[in-house]
């Protein structure tokens, strides 16, 4: 044993420091006798003044949360058939509050007999616990808004790559949803156009925003929105994406007859399904190139009284793509 202070009372010193360095105690139980000694460090963690008991299970289980406690006899039995016990328990001190209590104990025996006598340690978790039911309560929201807005939230490698469902249902958990893949989630016909979205977006470092259609845990395919943001380190790498998917035909949405506004991200896109450059464009449309890498850098709507928005959405609609427009604002583009 590694002893960390010099003198007669070194080694007790090291246990004593080790133990309130880590909020931890330990025990040993004769479970012929039903004798038990505990360390300073366990009565401290159940809120024991020394000597004011005798060390036995009764006295242990006096102090765990009623809902929590586990008959002695079903103990002392897993522990005789070498059974080694790791639960996790309340415990209320004597002070009233309650801390969480991870245990750990091992049966000990010789070869030849079957054990005799135990010993474990308690370990302080309630932080461990409180994080981890913030993180389920906010999971849980993040579901329930899922659920409002009908939507998927997820996140995606710095290439893309399709890495976790931030708000999976129980009932979705299928091995396509966990371990997920764009391939094996996006319709074959929309791949391409799915695949040119995210190209375009890695490459200018801007946001994704791509109408697909995603297959559902019952196999059925739903048309989606998808957006996402890169978030990027102090040096201006991409470490990963932030996306939502949102279910369109929930929506009761219709192609807007009237009004649209032809976006930058739509030519781009427009571009790469056809497998255009800007150059080609501009013989196609007879507008300047300098133009065209303009209005590709608008990230919002184009002016629509300019006549070189026209010319470039009417010669990409011509060469095979069709740019989509909603009531709720949301353009795509796929092929026709």
């Amino acid at each position: 044993m590694l002893v960390l202070f010099e003198g007669d009372f070194g080694a007790r010193q090291t246990q004593r420091f080790i133990e309130e360095m880590l909020h931890v105690g330990h025990w040993s139980w004769d479970l012929d006798t039903g004798a038990m000694q505990w360390s300073r460090g366990l009565m401290d963690l159940f809120g024991i003044e020394p000597g004011s008991v005798r060390p036995c299970y009764a006295e242990f289980e006096k102090s765990i949360h009623p809902d929590d406690r586990v008959a002695q006899g079903d103990i002392e039995q897993m522990l005789r058939s070498s059974i080694a016990i790791e639960r996790e328990f309340r415990i209320v001190n004597s002070s009233g509050r309650i801390r969480w209590i991870s245990i750990k104990a091992e049966p000990i025996g010789g070869i030849a007999v079957s054990p005799n006598r135990a010993a474990g340690i308690c370990c302080d978790i309630t932080r461990h616990r409180e994080e981890l039911q913030l993180l389920q309560r906010s999971e849980l929201r993040l579901q329930t808004i899922g659920r409002l807005t009908d939507s998927l939230f997820w996140i995606a490698k710095p290439d893309g790559r399709l890495s976790e469902f931030l708000n999976l249902p129980e009932d979705a958990r299928s091995p396509e949803m966990v371990r997920p893949s764009w391939d094996q989630l996006i319709h074959g016909d929309d791949r391409e156009t799915f695949s040119a979205a995210w190209r375009d977006a890695i490459e200018t470092r801007q946001n994704l925003s791509v109408e697909h259609r995603l297959q559902t845990p019952e196999g059925a395919f739903v048309s989606y929105w998808s957006k996402a943001a890169p978030w990027m380190n102090p040096s201006g790498q991409i470490k990963e994406w932030i996306g939502i998917s949102r279910n369109l035909s929930q929506l009761n949405q219709r192609p807007s007859p009237t009004y649209h506004a032809l976006t930058g991200i739509q030519v781009r896109s427009a571009r790469a399904i056809l497998n255009w450059s800007v150059d080609r464009l501009s013989q196609e449309a007879g507008v300047r190139p300098g133009t065209i890498r303009r209005l590709e850098e608008i990230n919002g709507g184009l002016t629509t009284d300019e006549p070189e928005v026209s010319a470039i959405e009417k010669t990409l609609s011509e060469a095979g793509v069709e740019f989509t427009f909603y009531l709720d604002g949301k353009p795509g583009v796929r092929p026709r």
